[in-house]
């Protein structure tokens, strides 16, 4: 399955809070499947791109960052997939 995810940092994040993130990322690493992760030039923001079809391993990575970071999530289709279901 292919997953898109948003997320943003919480606002008033401090800079040892930031440290602490951080270091759970590189403990933790990003999330199974993960294809690209990009982050906005302006920082407001990041997209994860994901493919994998181990929804309880990417659940188990976010709890890692929760304090830090919100989350939005979309289980997404190729258009291939899409457009029969579309049709009908």
């Amino acid at each position: 399955m292919l997953f898109i995810t948003t997320y943003k940092v919480k606002p008033f994040l401090s800079q040892e809070d930031t440290k602490k993130l951080l270091e759970a990322f590189s403990k933790n690493g990003p999330g199974p499947g993960t294809k690209a992760h990009y982050v906005a030039a302006d920082g407001s923001h990041g997209v994860v791109i994901a493919e994998t079809d181990d929804l309880e391993g990417g659940y188990r990575n976010l709890q890692n960052y929760l304090q830090w970071v919100e989350y939005d999530t979309t289980p997404m289709l190729t258009i291939e997939q899409a457009l029969p279901h579309i049709m009908d």
